[in-house]
């Protein structure tokens, strides 16, 4: 064991003072990669319930039973999570119950050298991820998308024999429950490559199965503007919004710090505006198959962007995820070819951009990101460089007139029911009044009450 490598267990030790219990999982393959261990495991020979509660106290974190089956128990801490589980068994008995090879590692919490009955700190050595047992996926087939997973976090190859076992048990990967898979695609695309990850699901053929909307993408042409099916442009999109959201002012140098603020924002409880992108662009050309008709040799995909937008939700609906994570890829999908239809009309005036502001609030900015991922994996035989540089500049004309428009926020010159007093209107036409109105205001040729009367006036 090297000396930093004992020197950060020292730390664990000392904030977990434990007499009988051992550090396993990834939190010991973590330690030995030299890797951030923010999930500590641990296996106990006492009561799971009693160990949480005791490490809760002296941590100031929070117990909860985590599993019935196994009567494992967590602690959520500052910085930290602890899992507490009993011993099955003998610990050897123990590790060979565990997943991966390189996740059947023990360290005694009181010192000692790592207990390795598995051959793990080989394949930790070798970069390879190695099934312990043939019955892994059949324990938990969930252990069918953490295998792509973890392999695309850590860049370990999947052993041969491991990856076989994985291609044949691969229809049971949706038997877990929705939240858990969801956990496991969120990690998938959420690295520095989520295209690698997403490749990996699908070589082992767990990704069709999790989310077999995919599988009418592969094969599925488009207009001489793509050189790739649906499915390439997809992953495609992927890698571009993940490099956009890293890097925003590398793109839109004049809005980088918009566009970092509106990223960082929170996407319900556990994302980011960030992170939500990518689950956007997966879905964004989601119904393209479904839409796609040919006509004297011109492609199109009528209604794909609305069509998308449900089956987005639907899909999300299905796995269990926040509504902020469903309203977010809802309005992202439905809109994300508004920006490229709004380039004829250039120099964009306020009037469009309160339009777009208005259809994809709160989240123009990740809207614009998309779409100018989108255009970035566009490159076919009919694709110009300078559509990319006209997208480019859109983009940022429409980020400078939205800036200018919430800077410029002011009330409405008419509330709706102040319309439905004065013109005696109900139902529907109120809010079409309103939004009329709005542009107005947004354009500046309404200007003050009076204004504001004569004009809904004139349009009823």
């Amino acid at each position: 064991m090297s000396s930093s490598v004992a020197d950060r267990l020292g730390e664990i030790r000392a904030w977990l003072p434990l007499d009988e219990a051992w550090l396993v999982g990834g939190s010991v393959r973590d330690l030995l990669l030299d890797r951030p261990v923010f999930d500590i495991d641990l296996v106990v020979d006492d009561d799971p319930a009693l160990v949480a509660k005791n490490l809760a106290r002296s941590t100031g974190g929070s117990p909860f039973p985590l599993s019935e089956r196994h009567g494992a128990w967590r602690v959520v801490a500052p910085d930290h999570t602890i899992d507490v589980a009993r011993c099955r068994g003998t610990l050897a008995q123990d590790l060979a119950l565990r997943d991966f090879t390189i996740n059947a590692i023990a360290i005694p919490l009181t010192g000692g050298e790592p207990i390795d009955p598995n051959g793990g700190s080989d394949d930790l050595a070798a970069g390879l991820l190695r099934a312990v047992s043939e019955t892994i996926f059949d324990d938990d087939p969930l252990r069918l998308l953490r295998l792509p997973r973890i392999a695309h976090e850590l860049g370990f190859e999947i052993e041969q024999g491991t990856a076989r076992l994985a291609v044949d048990r691969a229809s049971r990967a949706a038997e877990p429950s929705a939240e858990r898979i969801f956990m496991e695609l969120r990690r998938l695309i959420g690295g520095e490559r989520p295209a690698e990850g997403l490749r990996l699901a699908e070589a082992l053929g767990v990704l069709d199965v999790v989310l077999p909307e995919v599988t009418p993408l592969r094969g599925c042409l488009q207009s001489s503007h793509h050189q790739l099916d649906v499915w390439e442009h997809t992953l495609h999109v992927i890698e571009a919004v993940a490099d956009i959201g890293d890097h925003p002012a590398h793109y839109l140098p004049a809005h980088g710090e918009r566009l970092e603020a509106e990223l960082s924002r929170a996407v319900g409880a556990d994302l980011c505006a960030r992170q939500a992108l990518r689950f956007a662009a997966l879905f964004h050309d989601i119904r393209k198959p479904q839409t796609r008709r040919e006509t004297d040799g011109r492609v199109g995909f009528m209604g794909h962007d609305a069509q998308g937008a449900e089956a987005a939700a639907s899909i999300l609906g299905r796995w269990k995820a926040s509504n902020d994570l469903i309203r977010f890829c809802r309005v992202l999908v439905r809109e994300h070819l508004a920006l490229g239809f709004s380039i004829p009309s250039r120099p964009l005036g306020l009037r469009v951009a309160h339009r777009y502001l208005r259809a994809t609030a709160p989240w123009p900015a990740s809207s614009v990101a998309l779409s100018l991922a989108d255009r970035l994996a566009t490159r076919g035989p009919s694709s110009r460089l300078r559509h990319l540089r006209r997208h480019t500049e859109t983009a940022d004309e429409m980020l400078a007139l939205i800036s200018e428009l919430e800077r410029d926020r002011r009330p409405p010159l008419l509330r709706g029911d102040e319309i439905a007093d004065q013109l005696n209107v109900r139902g529907p036409a109120i809010g079409r009044l309103v939004g009329l109105l709005a542009e107005e205001q947004a354009a500046g040729t309404v200007t003050n009450r009076e204004e504001a009367l004569a004009y809904v006036r004139e349009q009823v």
